[in-house]
């Protein structure tokens, strides 16, 4: 194998590693946009089940009903408040190992000028 041949096979090989970096990259950030909606959805209903509890409490008018339905409410919100942690948690572990990966692909990924440099030296 002489010189030109091998370097065009290590230009390949980059083109191909980039283009594999690069599909990486789109797949962490259709998941990161899909965790992201479920965030807001979930914090939405969170929110929403807050507000939904404090006609029930002491002082206001629906407070005879505390045992039958606002109990039931506040059980409502407590498992939505874990769902909405969770979910929050997997959102910024996404959104944090997206960024490291593009700093990763951004500062070892061969670069377009460092291709032409050694197409030049051909």
């Amino acid at each position: 194998m002489n010189h030109k041949e091998a370097r065009a096979r290590i230009r390949e090989q980059a083109a191909e590693e980039a283009r594999k970096d690069a599909e990486q990259e789109v797949l962490l950030e259709r998941r990161l946009r899909r965790w992201k909606r479920g965030t807001i959805s979930v914090g939405i209903a969170l929110v929403a089940s807050c507000g939904a509890v404090t006609p029930f409490l002491y002082g206001y008018p629906l407070h005879d009903r505390w045992d039958a339905i606002g109990k039931r409410i506040l059980l409502l919100t407590m498992g939505l408040f874990l769902a909405f942690t969770y979910t929050a948690g997997t959102t910024y572990t996404f959104w944090s190992y997206l960024r490291a990966i593009k700093k990763i692909h951004a500062r070892f990924a061969p670069r377009a000028a460092d291709t032409q440099r050694a197409n030049k030296g051909d």
